[in-house]
């Protein structure tokens, strides 16, 4: 697959410029390169629908499409590269169509949501609709994540994309902030929106990387991370390096958050050492 337009097709919308996904991939084992391409090109299609800058009308058009899309039959010559590309890696056949469309599902929640009352309302809505996500890579990894964690770590992920959003040159998320925290510091949305570095929203964030914190010491206790165990149903390599990178950016943002207003997220030279022990403590 990897002279494939399909497979370059995944490479191009996977690896955003910047993304935690591209740096996490440059220590994936070669075998499962075409499987994690395939299925975080289609998170990063699917998943971005609701945040366009286009009208709710559209995107419920392009979501309704993917839903059949991702029915129809995959040997089609017809089908999306993204589609195809799930076929040929071999990822497909771990799919359930279930699953496929909670994903579409999840997107579709998204399109003209109210914005959550409080953080516990939030902490409902993150869980759910983070859930589906998570479990493409863990059926790629035939592994299984008790209940609990899964929705701590699906709501902790889902508040750290929100977090990235306010990251320089990025389009921010502030529609899904709670109303509680906006409330707290006197501010709405919009203001938010044309004053991105305000000190109240410096504030806000501050309190959602503390809320994302806890809610993955939630859910990675009792959680298997180590290969040391007997269980064969552990999160793969890569999921729980991301897991491990989402809240170690989460640590530098609540460390130095005008640094992470003024240069955002970046990963250098030490965050790469900090995944080569990581993996290595692991193996």
């Amino acid at each position: 697959m990897d002279s494939t337009i399909e497979f370059d097709h995944c490479r191009e919308v996977a690896l955003q410029p910047g993304s935690l996904f591209e740096f996490t991939s440059q220590f994936l084992p070669a075998e499962t390169i075409p499987h994690l391409f395939a299925i975080y090109a289609l998170k990063q299609s699917v998943c971005d629908i609701p945040h366009l800058s286009v009208d709710d009308a559209v995107k419920w058009g392009k979501l309704k499409w993917w839903g059949e899309e991702l029915l129809a039959d995959p040997g089609s010559p017809s089908r999306h590269p993204i589609v195809r590309a799930l076929t040929q890696s071999g990822a497909r056949d771990k799919l359930d169509n279930s699953l496929l469309i909670s994903l579409v599902g999840d997107s579709v929640q998204q399109v003209d949501a109210a914005p959550d009352s409080s953080e516990s309302a939030m902490f409902d809505r993150f869980s759910e609709i983070g859930q589906a996500e998570i479990q493409l890579e863990l059926a790629l990894d035939d592994a299984e994540v008790e209940p609990r964690n899964l929705k701590f770590l699906s709501a902790a992920s889902t508040l750290f994309g929100v977090v990235s959003s306010f990251s320089p040159g990025q389009r921010s998320q502030a529609e899904r902030l709670p109303l509680s925290s906006l409330a707290k510091y006197g501010v709405t949305g919009e203001a938010l929106e044309q004053e991105r570095c305000s000190n109240e929203l410096e504030q806000i964030i501050k309190d959602m990387v503390l809320l994302g914190l806890e809610w993955y010491s939630a859910g990675f206790d009792d959680l298997l991370l180590s290969s040391s165990s007997a269980a064969n149903n552990v999160p793969g390599l890569h999921l729980r390096l991301r897991w491990a990178m989402e809240r170690r950016q989460l640590m530098s943002i609540q460390k130095g958050i005008a640094k992470f207003f003024t240069k955002g997220m970046r990963y250098g030279p030490v965050d790469a050492l900090f995944a080569w022990r990581f993996l290595r403590h692991l193996k």
